[in-house]
């Protein structure tokens, strides 16, 4: 249950912020009503109480169905007369049926999470809008523009204050995680707990200095001077804190030469290190580590992606107590999915998932048409101006007063993007959408 828990808010979380999909301003637009005839207001069910609306739920349905679509089509068969979305899965079970419970436990989650974090007081307030803004600015960019965002938000049946609301509940999940298990707090864990943590999960803690021998935006391999010189160089930092004796110095000079020289794209993020388990390295890093005490340095280690210098770290590290607190949340989330009371309506209970299906389909073929018919028109209009579309309110290349402001107050650590392969140091995902891997 608290693998599922950690892959439900992970891809969703993920996806979230990698589409950029918040918006500060309400919705001028209601693609629920537009797809299904009633609001994207209108309540599907209950979660403890707590109202989780056609918007709230469609889009869980939109990306379920999305997903099941294709191999539901290539394990359709001649003889099958009827839509397969009435395929059994199991016996009893017709895929629109697992698809609709699917999409139901998302939504579950993400109300009860909203629920439980409200009742311990945090919010998501100010700077957490501020913060989301920024990444908006980015996402928009990257999507296209305002009118690409837009069409992709309601291609997936929601709107954009929607999908910040769902969207916050990721916030509030986080304050939840940083808040909860402090140390000094009752729910923090002990160097015991940590050290059974490790023991029982087979948890590595590790850090390293990193010297690529690939290029880190293609992956291509450096040329074999290249490389060299990067071996020279990592066996020269290598001398350097061999010539160490002492292990609080040892760490004190390995942070030192890190954070001066280690190319490992993840090291901003991920500062104190990196918490590990079976698989989620390469193997000669994963390898290398298991063969350090803690407080000791390996010697250069090889792998496809460079040179590494490895540290290996105490089990009561920041890395460790920070895996700690995720699992107990997860634990606490799953009981409360568990145990929250559901109370659904008629509009959810006469709702087909084939029917909405077809009803999504030929939206985004409607929303498809209209945009093509919008680039077309932006082309004439460029031909007719030379190229270059008039600007308005005191901005350039046609853009309007708001794009402008969106795009000057992205930052450089807005949306994120998918690591390339010299994200050595994370851990491969445990969702779509997660961390990048280091893993061939």
């Amino acid at each position: 249950m608290k693998k599922m828990m950690r892959r439900i808010l992970g891809s969703a979380l993920a996806l979230a912020m990698t589409a950029g999909l918040l918006s500060g301003c309400g919705s001028a637009y209601d693609p629920v009503k537009d797809v299904m005839g009633y609001k994207g207001s209108t309540v599907m069910f209950t979660v403890n109480g707590r109202d989780v609306t056609a918007e709230e739920y469609l889009f869980w349905l939109a990306q379920q169905a999305d997903s099941a679509n294709m191999y539901l089509s290539a394990m359709d068969s001649e003889d099958n007369q009827g839509s397969v979305w009435d395929m059994e899965v199991q016996e009893g079970v017709t895929a629109g049926d697992s698809i609709k419970e699917a999409a139901q436990q998302y939504a579950i989650l993400y109300s009860v999470v909203a629920g439980k974090a409200q009742a311990e007081g945090y919010s998501y307030g100010r700077e957490d809008k501020a913060a989301y803004q920024e990444e908006l600015a980015t996402a928009k960019e990257q999507l296209g523009g305002e009118e690409a965002y837009e069409t992709y938000l309601k291609s997936m049946c929601i709107s954009d204050s929607g999908f910040e609301k769902v969207s916050s509940v990721g916030v509030l999940y986080d304050h939840m995680l940083q808040g909860m298990f402090q140390e000094g707090k009752d729910g923090a864990a002990t160097q015991e707990d940590l050290e059974k943590f490790a023991q029982d999960n087979d948890v590595l803690a590790a850090k390293h200095i990193l010297l690529l021998t690939q290029d880190s935006q293609t992956g291509q391999a450096l040329s074999e001077e290249e490389a060299a010189q990067k071996k020279a160089k990592a066996e020269e930092l290598l001398a350097q804190l061999q010539a160490i004796s002492d292990p609080a110095q040892l760490e004190e000079k390995f942070d030192e030469l890190m954070n001066a020289n280690s190319e490992d794209t993840g090291l901003a993020a991920t500062p104190d290190g990196y918490a590990f388990t079976t698989g989620e390295m390469v193997q000669e890093f994963e390898d290398a580590t298991r063969a350090l005490e803690p407080g000791q340095i390996s010697g250069l280690v090889e792998s496809s992606y460079g040179y590494h210098i490895i540290l290996r770290l105490e089990p009561t590290c920041a890395p460790v107590r920070t895996m700690w607190n995720e699992d107990q949340l997860n634990t606490l989330t799953g009981q409360w999915v568990e145990q929250a009371e559901v109370v659904t309506t008629e509009t959810y209970d006469n709702l087909s998932v084939g029917d909405f299906y077809d009803k999504l389909t030929a939206y985004r073929e409607t929303l498809n048409t209209t945009s093509e018919e919008a680039e077309q028109e932006n082309g004439q209009v460029e031909q007719d101006t030379g190229g270059e579309l008039p600007a308005q309110d005191g901005t350039s290349d046609g853009q309007t007063q708001e794009d402008a402001g969106a795009q000057d107050s992205g930052s450089k650590d807005a949306a994120p993007q998918e690591e390339g392969a010299a994200d050595q140091g994370e851990k491969a995902p445990d969702d779509a959408g997660g961390e990048s891997t280091p893993k061939e």
